[in-house]
C-alpha cells in the first residue's frame, strides 16, 4: 500500500527526532536532569455535573450540510480496514451510541444517523473531504495518520469531537474539541513517575521500541525526552519495521534481554506487541516493567498474547472496566455495544469514542434551536467541565485543557484487573513535563 510523499517525509523526520533523543538519554544532560513539573493550566478534577442530552422535543430551523428535519448525520472517521487498522472499536461505539440516544428520542426530535469514513489507514484526506460535504460534524474518530486531513478540516470548518488524536497537526485544527484533549508540548509524565518510585532500577535500564512510522515515532521521541527527566534511561531503542517478521522480533528481543532491561515500552499496534513480547519469552526474559499505552486496553492484546502479557501494565485515561457496576454510564456503553453489534466486546478506544459522542450530543441539544457547525462549535467551546458522566479522567474540552489523572490496569488470569490507584484516579499535581523539543508544528 503506498503513502503520501507528505507522509514519507515526516517519517523521516520523526525517525530523526527518535535518535537525537537517544542521544541525549546516552550523553545526559544537566538542564533536563530533576526537571520540575510544567506549569500547565489546571483542570479542576471534581466530578463534572451528569448530561441527559437525548430525548425527544421539537426540532428547531437549520440549513446545514446533511441536516434534516428529523435527521442529524455525524460521520466516523477511522482506520477501520487496511494495513494494522486498529480502531474499528471506534466505530462500533459510535454505532452504539447512536442507537441508544435514538432510543430516547434522539436529540431534540432529530434521530442521530451516524456513517463510517473508513481512512484505509492512508486516505484519511479523502475520509474529511467526503465528510465535510455530507454532515453535520466528525464524532468519535480515531486514525493513526490523522494530520493528513488536517487543512482540509480546517477549511471545511467542520466540527470535530474525536476519540483520538494522534498527530499534531490534527490538534491544531480550530474546530477541534476533544474529550480528552492532547497537548503537543506536554506529556502526561506522572505515570512515568509511578514506576520510577516503585522501580527505580527498572527504570534506569530502559527499553523502546517503535513501529517506524510517523506517529509512533513522534510518541517514541516524545516518551524518551519525558523519561530522562525524571529517571529514566533508554540504553536499548529499536524500530520496528512496517512490514515485520519473525526476525525483527527477535532482533529486538535480543537487545532488550542482552542488556537486561528493567522496563519496556513498545509503541506499536497490539501484534507489535505481542510479537516483542513472544519473543522475549522465547528467550527465557521477561523486563520487571511493560508498560503499554491506552490501545492496549482491549481484550484482543491478552487473548492473543496468551501468558506472554501476564503482569503488563496498562494505563487507562478512561475508567476501568472493574468499576462498570459504580458507573452507569460506562454500563450503558456495555449494555448498548452489545445490543448494536452483536460480539463487539468494549474497549478502552470504545470509551473514549461514547464519551465524544455524548460530549456532541450535549453541544447538539444546546445547539438545537438553530443547528449549524457554527452554533454547534459555539456550545462545545462552552463546555469547560467533563468526565462523560464518570468514564474518563475529568477535562476541559472548551480550553483544551486535561488534567494529570490517569489509571493503571495490569494483565492478570488472561485479564484487565486494575492495578493503581485502587479507585477512580490518580492525579498527581507534578503530572505534567513540558517538552523542549517542538512537537506543535510536526
Amino acid at each position: 500500500m503506498g503513502t503520501s510523499r507528505a507522509t514519507r517525509g515526516r517519517r523521516r523526520g520523526f525517525v530523526a527526532l527518535v535518535v537525537v533523543a537517544a542521544l541525549v538519554t546516552a550523553c545526559g544532560s544537566a538542564a533536563s536532569e530533576g526537571a520540575p513539573a510544567a506549569r500547565a493550566p489546571a483542570v479542576t478534577t471534581a466530578r463534572a455535573a451528569t448530561v441527559s442530552p437525548c430525548g425527544p422535543g421539537t426540532p428547531g430551523r437549520s440549513d446545514e450540510i446533511g441536516v434534516a428535519p428529523d435527521v442529524i448525520p455525524i460521520g466516523v472517521v477511522a482506520d477501520v480496514t487496511g494495513a494494522r487498522a486498529g480502531f474499528r472499536t471506534n466505530w462500533e461505539a459510535m454505532q452504539a451510541f447512536a442507537a441508544a440516544c435514538n432510543s430516547q428520542g434522539g436529540i431534540a426530535g432529530r434521530r442521530l444517523e451516524v456513517r463510517l469514513f473508513d481512512t484505509n489507514v492512508f486516505r484519511h484526506r479523502q475520509a474529511i473531504t467526503d465528510a465535510c460535504t455530507s454532515v453535520l460534524a466528525v464524532v468519535g474518530s480515531a486514525a493513526a495518520f490523522d494530520g493528513d486531513g488536517s487543512s482540509v478540516a480546517t477549511d471545511c470548518g467542520i466540527p470535530d469531537i474525536p476519540a483520538l488524536i494522534a498527530e499534531p497537526a490534527h490538534a491544531r485544527v480550530p474546530t477541534v474539541v476533544a474529550p480528552i484533549p492532547s497537548p503537543p508540548q506536554l506529556f502526561l509524565v506522572g505515570p512515568m513517575r509511578y514506576f520510577a518510585r516503585i522501580a527505580p532500577g527498572a527504570v534506569r535500564r530502559g527499553a523502546m521500541a517503535y513501529l517506524d512510522v510517523g506517529v509512533t515515532a513522534v510518541r517514541a521521541a516524545r516518551q524518551v525526552e519525558a523519561g530522562k527527566a525524571v529517571g529514566y534511561r533508554f540504553p536499548t531503542i529499536d524500530t520496528i519495521p512496517a512490514l515485520t517478521g519473525t526476525d525483527d522480533f527477535d532482533r529486538i528481543a535480543g537487545h532488550v534481554a542482552d542488556r537486561r532491561a528493567g522496563y519496556l515500552s513498545v509503541q506499536g499496534t497490539i501484534t507489535d506487541l505481542v510479537g516483542v513480547q513472544s519473543a522475549l519469552a522465547a528467550r527465557g526474559y521477561r523486563p520487571k516493567i511493560v508498560d503499554a499505552g491506552p490501545l492496549f486496553y482491549d481484550p484482543r492484546y491478552p487473548r492473543l498474547a496468551g501468558a506472554t502479557a501476564e503482569g503488563t501494565y496498562v494505563i487507562t485515561q478512561t475508567t476501568p472496566f472493574d468499576d462498570v457496576a459504580r458507573v452507569p454510564e460506562l454500563a450503558r456503553y456495555v449494555d448498548w455495544l452489545q445490543r448494536t453489534v452483536p460480539g463487539a466486546e468494549p474497549t478502552a478506544q470504545g470509551v473514549r469514542s461514547w464519551s465524544a459522542g455524548l460530549l456532541f450530543a450535549e453541544a447538539a441539544r444546546r445547539a438545537s434551536a438553530h443547528l449549524d457547525r457554527t452554533t454547534l462549535l459555539k456550545r462545545l467551546r462552552a463546555v469547560h467541565a467533563w468526565d462523560g458522566n464518570g468514564v474518563q479522567v475529568p477535562t476541559d474540552p472548551g480550553r483544551g485543557r486535561a488534567s494529570t489523572c490517569f489509571a493503571y490496569v495490569r494483565v492478570e488470569g488472561g485479564g484487565f484487573q486494575r492495578a493503581y490507584p485502587s479507585r477512580g484516579f490518580a492525579c498527581p499535581r507534578d503530572g505534567w513535563f513540558r517538552l523542549r523539543r517542538d512537537f506543535t508544528h510536526l
